[in-house]
């Protein structure tokens, strides 16, 4: 029964119901990284209206001192814009972040942006 629920959900397009990070949002971002007292997010600001007017498939930004944060409305859309950033973007899912060196700072032994918001919710 449960099978032909879950089939029924994303057949209709409900995928996000399966798919928890489909509806993390840049403030659940924001909030995950105030919360730890060595990944400041000093002074954010919503940026949608500047940094998305180019990009249909951006749906929110928000710049602070330290980082930006992108909201994407699929995982390829959010790998399309990461590409263009370099070594200083990395993708988890729908979210881009943008900060210098963000490509590498993936060591599970320090605390990072990066490692944040991977460890956040549950991914498809």
């Amino acid at each position: 029964m449960l099978t032909v629920v879950a089939s029924a959900l994303t057949v209709s397009g409900c995928q996000a119901v399966l798919e928890p990070r489909s509806t993390m949002g840049i403030d659940d971002v924001v909030e995950a990284f105030t919360a730890q007292p060595d990944l400041p997010v000093t002074n954010p600001r919503d940026i949608t209206a500047d940094a998305c007017a180019k990009n249909d498939a951006c749906l929110a930004a928000v710049r602070s001192q330290e980082i930006s944060i992108y909201r994407f409305e699929s995982p390829s859309d959010a790998e399309k814009f990461v590409e263009t950033l370099g070594e200083n973007g990395y993708q988890s899912d729908w979210i881009v972040l943008e900060y210098p060196g963000a490509k590498f700072d993936t060591d599970p032994t320090e605390s990072s942006y990066a490692g944040i918001i991977d460890s956040m919710w549950t991914s498809d």
